[in-house]
């Protein structure tokens, strides 16, 4: 992993560190306050005969906030490495202030594994410990430099551009700082120091956030930084970046994230740049208007054509008219056509076989427990999943969904039972499904032996349907892109006839417009799915019932992804006051504890142990209610057995938060009685 050089340079992932002479050379040249941070014209570049960019020109403003978007292969990730420095383009001519610093995440980087996250982290500072140095010797010479006034003059310029710099970039608590940052983006405080070989793809990416939020650059180059965040983490990512003091390039595939994030849009594709400055929503609303107008105005013209050309064809053999006819012709090869654009980005056409016949209950799971060492991921877990249910899989990073899903299916070990319904056929998309394809085999082969005898026919024409046709067939796996392998496994899937299909972060590799589709799809099947995803504008009006793994729980809640959202933020912000009341009678509580009667202090503890017992008892009670009636509803649905399975799930809500509440209290209480 590149180290973050000091000074006013760029700041990448494999970047060479800078010397100390050119830092400084960097730093002090001249404040940093452009307009423009980066013109970009005239820029070309081919890979072999494929034109990804012609001749494109646009700049980056110092306030701009821009979502870069596309199709799969567009050319967004390239782009964003030749802005960055890592690339370049065949022609053209990418303009920026050698003072400018950037922060750039690619979508995938090598990383020291030996270094933890908190090295990592840490090392965003190596700027500012270096311009500290730099004040103080730049003070001390100062003190010794009286004659030389040109000299002193430097120095004193010098100096100021150096304090610029530090109260731009921060100075003071580092380790707060750096804490804070891991903490919010989804570190544990036991993994904040152990070494990344120990700690997965996602984790490793999440320090290198760390280290580049960290060091305040004027410029983020973020790719998909919300790629193995989990819900909490991106909302963090989220809130922050929305008043990061930086101008922002993002490649995102989350809808919401654009929206809340961006102002301006450039969608890449076809050799060429389409730049509006308005948020992803509102730019595809916009180019359905130009669009819209652009095909009217063509449809106009060629009546006009049309028109003319029989004009010309009526006129030209009679000598009388002759001129006139040629007249309309010249007029004909001068006219400035009007050219629709190829919306030969083709999106997916996805749609489920009808789904065989199944009995009404698809699973039921039975005292599930589940642990790796002293981490439990179920404890004695309850679940029922009936016919034609839209089920999402929720929960933090590490809390076990994806172990959850691999002992849906048979491929992790459990206590407890499982089982399918009658005539259940089950279909599973792993996470790592992309990559569990054989590299050797053509997409043709992957296909053809994923299908079942009766769609073996049909093999080429859903190959088509996942927008593979041609020569495309007969690529190998191994040189297929990231976004190209999820649909190929996709598409297998749809080669059987299933009527439960369970998916794990099946949207990791599509773009927006492939989401969008691979939604509908789901949507119109007619069998039932469980999914797993961090994607909230995916989930959204999705599924109408979300399985929560929290705490070594499963926790049913029937409501839309954004309601149990706003829930688990309210109820987040509420523990938060809790622990800060908790702190504050903690700091009295060394006035007060002499005065305070020790039978006060043991009968406040069984009060709060006694309230933590009964909202227990209370939630087992009530989802035992729940667990029967869900049994219920399988064999003999009713409105009023629906209204009450709601009302139950906000019932059990309240209680978890009031035993979350109790147990604080109590926790604080011990702490304070010591």
């Amino acid at each position: 992993m590149g180290t973050p050089a000091p000074g006013r340079g760029f700041f990448f992932v494999g970047a060479p560190p800078l010397r100390m002479e050119q830092a400084a050379d960097r730093v002090f040249s001249r404040p940093f306050s452009p307009e423009r941070m980066i013109s970009v014209s005239n820029l070309s570049l081919h890979f072999g005969e494929r034109t990804m960019f012609d001749a494109v020109s646009f700049f980056i403003g110092k306030d701009d906030r821009i979502g870069l978007v596309g199709r799969n292969g567009a050319g967004k990730s390239t782009l964003l490495k030749m802005l960055a420095g890592e690339d370049k383009p065949d022609s053209g001519s990418i303009d920026k202030p050698r003072d400018l610093t950037v922060g750039y995440l690619p979508q995938t980087m090598k990383h020291d594994l030996s270094l933890s996250p908190r090295q990592i982290a840490m090392s965003a500072f190596k700027e500012a410990e270096w311009l500290e140095a730099r004040i103080s010797a730049i003070e001390n010479e100062l003190n010794a430099s009286f004659e030389d006034e040109a000299r002193m003059m430097a120095l004193a310029e010098e100096l100021a551009h150096a304090h610029e710099r530090l109260n731009h970039i921060g100075a003071g608590d580092h380790d707060k700082q750096v804490e804070e940052t891991l903490r919010g983006i989804g570190y544990a405080e036991a993994d904040m120091d152990r070494p990344l070989m120990e700690l997965s793809g996602g984790w490793r990416m999440r320090a290198e956030l760390c280290r580049i939020l960290l060091m305040s650059p004027d410029l983020l180059l973020l790719d998909e930084p919300t790629n193995h965040l989990d819900l909490p983490a991106i909302q963090w990512l989220e809130d922050l970046l929305m008043t990061y003091p930086a101008a922002l390039v993002l490649i995102s595939h989350d809808k919401t994230f654009l929206d809340r994030l961006t102002r301006r849009t450039i969608e890449v594709g076809g050799g060429r740049l389409i730049d509006r400055k308005v948020p992803w929503s509102q730019f595809v609303e916009l180019r359905k208007e130009e669009k819209a107008r652009q095909m009217k105005a063509y449809e106009e013209q060629q009546k006009y054509i049309e028109h003319t050309q029989e004009l010309i064809n009526k006129f030209r053999a009679k000598k009388d008219k002759a001129a006139f006819a040629q007249s309309l012709i010249t007029k004909l090869e001068k006219l400035d056509r009007v050219i629709v654009e190829d919306d030969a980005f083709r999106s997916m056409i996805v749609k489920f076989p009808p789904a065989p016949h199944s009995g009404k209950l698809v699973l039921e799971m039975h005292g599930a427990k589940k642990s790796y060492g002293e981490r439990v991921i179920l404890t004695d877990a309850e679940l029922t999943l009936a016919r034609g249910e839209a089920i999402a899989l929720v929960g933090a990073n590490g809390t076990g969904k994806s172990t959850v899903m691999r002992m849906l299916v048979g491929e992790e070990s459990y206590e407890g039972e499982i089982k399918l319904g009658h005539q259940v056929t089950i279909g599973y998309y792993a996470q790592d499904m992309p990559d569990r394809l054989d590299p050797t085999l053509t997409i043709m082969e992957t296909a053809e032996q994923a299908a079942s005898d009766d769609n073996r026919p049909k093999v080429r024409g859903m190959l088509g349907a996942f927008l593979f046709s041609g020569d495309d067939v007969d690529k190998k796996v191994k040189v297929l892109s990231g976004g190209e392998r999820a649909r190929v496994a996709l598409c297998c899937m749809l080669l059987r006839p299933l009527n439960f299909i369970l998916l794990d972060e099946p949207t990791h590799h599509l773009d927006i417009q492939s989401k969008d589709v691979l939604k509908q799809a789901l949507k119109d099947y007619d069998g039932t799915f469980l999914i797993v995803s961090h994607d909230r504008d995916f989930l959204h009006g999705l599924t109408n019932r979300l399985l929560e793994v929290k705490d070594g729980r499963l926790r049913d809640h029937h409501m839309d992804i954004l309601e149990l959202i706003d829930r688990n933020k309210a109820s987040a912000s509420m523990n938060d006051t809790v622990k800060q009341v908790a702190v504050k009678q903690r700091t009295a509580g060394s006035k007060v504890d002499n005065r305070l009667p020790q039978k006060e202090q043991e009968k406040e503890l069984r009060r709060l142990r006694n309230a933590v017992q009964r909202c227990e008892q209370e939630m087992a009670r009530l989802e035992s209610e729940q667990k029967q009636l869900q049994d219920k509803l399988a064999d003999n649905p009713s409105e009023k057995d629906y209204a009450r399975l709601a009302e139950l799930a906000g019932l059990i809500e309240q209680r978890m938060k009031d035993w979350e509440r109790a147990g604080n209290e109590l926790e604080a209480l011990a702490q304070e009685i010591g």
